[in-house]
């Protein structure tokens, strides 16, 4: 292994995407999702996530309004996996060359760079996904004490995804068929024990709440499940690199220290792909398990003298500049060109246009005298509201959808009802007129584009009556 101190070798490519994050953070708005969580009250669970990426949302927001201030956490996140990736190979016993390798591609890959711009849940369990399997590598090469601590960081993890429990349970199968000794390892069972003590909170939350978080998924294989199936795979090679897919397939490959046998991680992979083919919710999920296999597939590239490992910083410039340009806010919206990439990451798009739909609700909800309650359809638009609103005179609103309806209903008792969801309860109003539909403009985030609102007054029997009505999980 080498003696080189880790932050010489992994230190640069730290500061470097941090320095770029930093730097285009504030180019674009928040993100749908962000100004979601920023309008949720401190608690121990929700509806449909756990709260660690609420709870520092929460913390950023209280220290600034800034947007780059919200999204430092995500900045730390995304320095420290390309660390992370570092540690892959280090494990293994090469060289600094091999481990800058593999920082600086993990730092400057279309996945990280996304979920180190915007802060999602997304962007702690990349963190936390790779910081579990290089735990179970560290294991499988003769420290066993790593797997119990796999099993303190997967608990903690539970406090931001339990999409970590699918990886545990892939790798578990992995280990079962590849290196059953290990599983059956005292160190094993301390690390189930862990799991269980830490995260076994949230889950019997969602258990005891009648697993919400079940229709939220549910709601997103509807809509988009059949095709999100045929996604998956090309989502993986877009999302880790194209040029990559060599490395991170060789990554798969490997086996320990024997060179026969079942390589853990491609069966873990299989499991993955498996598993997310038959819950098409999103089609990502198996990409952080990819870019470990990435970090450890550079090893066995420069072993083997491959044409990429001979010219393998082109290939890192050439992938770092095209990561960033279809990751990050470095064109303007409303181009041709943005359009394109928004298909692409539908995260740039989601993070723009919002500061307009909140003044064309503003609008709708000003066309007659008195104070209503803009009450929407979307978390994410009655989050642009919260957070523009003030500045249009809007600083009243609500919304039933996953966590924001335990908020309670509106104030008032006259209301803009925003959204297709909202406009299907009016009948539940004494009186309600058309006030026209949300017109994009330069971007359409969350495709709320032709919306329909109307101002309706008078909730029939009360919001207590109604308000049950209005809560939706999706």
């Amino acid at each position: 292994m080498s003696s080189a101190p880790l932050w010489r070798i992994a230190g640069p490519p730290a500061l470097a995407v941090a320095v770029v994050l930093l730097a285009t953070a504030g180019r674009h708005g928040l993100h749908g999702d962000e100004l979601y969580f920023r309008m949720l009250p401190l608690a121990w669970w929700y509806d449909d996530q756990p709260p660690l990426t609420i709870w520092l949302t929460r913390l950023a927001a209280s220290t600034s309004d800034a947007v780059w201030v919200q999204r430092i956490p995500a900045v730390v996140a995304a320095a420290a996996g390309s660390v992370l990736a570092a540690l892959f190979p280090r494990l293994l016993g090469y060289g600094p060359g091999v481990q800058a390798v593999a920082a600086w591609a993990h730092a400057f890959t279309v996945y990280p760079l996304i979920h180190g711009h915007v802060f999602l849940t997304s962007t702690l369990d990349l963190l936390a996904w790779l910081l579990v399997i290089l735990l179970v590598v560290a294991a499988i090469l003769r420290r066993p004490h790593a797997l119990a601590w796999a099993g303190v960081v997967a608990g903690l993890a539970c406090w931001n995804k339990l999409l970590v429990l699918v990886l545990v349970a892939a790798l578990g199968v992995g280990l079962l068929v590849a290196d059953r000794a290990l599983l059956r390892s005292r160190d094993a069972a301390a690390g189930a024990v862990a799991l269980v003590g830490l995260g076994g909170p949230q889950v019997l939350a969602q258990a005891l709440h009648g697993w919400p978080m079940s229709a939220v998924s549910g709601g997103l294989v509807e809509v988009q499940g059949s095709a999100n199936r045929w996604l998956v795979v090309p989502v993986l090679l877009a999302l880790v690199g194209p040029p990559f897919a060599l490395v991170w397939t060789r990554g798969l490959a490997w086996r320990g220290r024997r060179q026969s046998g079942v390589p853990v991680l491609a069966v873990a992979a299989l499991v993955l792909v498996a598993w997310n083919l038959a819950v098409p919710a999103q089609p990502y999920y198996a990409v952080a398990l990819v870019l470990a296999a990435l970090a450890l597939g550079w090893g066995p590239q420069r072993d083997a003298g491959t044409r990429l490992w001979r010219r393998v910083r082109t290939v890192l410039a050439a992938n770092a500049a095209v990561s960033v340009v279809v990751a990050l806010p470095v064109l303007p919206p409303g181009t041709a060109v943005f359009d394109a990439l928004a298909a692409i990451n539908p995260v740039l798009r989601d993070q723009t246009g919002w500061p307009d739909y909140v003044r064309q609700v503003a609008t709708a909800a000003a066309a007659d005298a008195g104070e209503r309650t803009v009450l929407t359809s979307s978390y994410a638009l009655a989050g642009a509201v919260a957070f523009y609103g003030p500045a249009v005179g809007l600083t009243r609103v609500a919304s039933g959808h996953n966590a924001l309806w335990s908020l309670g209903p509106p104030g008032t008792e006259r209301v803009l009802l925003a959204g297709p969801v909202a406009i299907s309860h009016a009948h539940l109003f004494a009186r309600c007129e058309p006030a026209g539909e949300l017109r994009p403009g330069g971007s359409d985030p969350f495709g709320l584009g032709g919306s329909p609102m109307a101002r309706c007054d008078d909730p029939v029997g009360g919001w207590a009556a109604v308000w049950p009505l209005f809560r939706r999980l999706g």
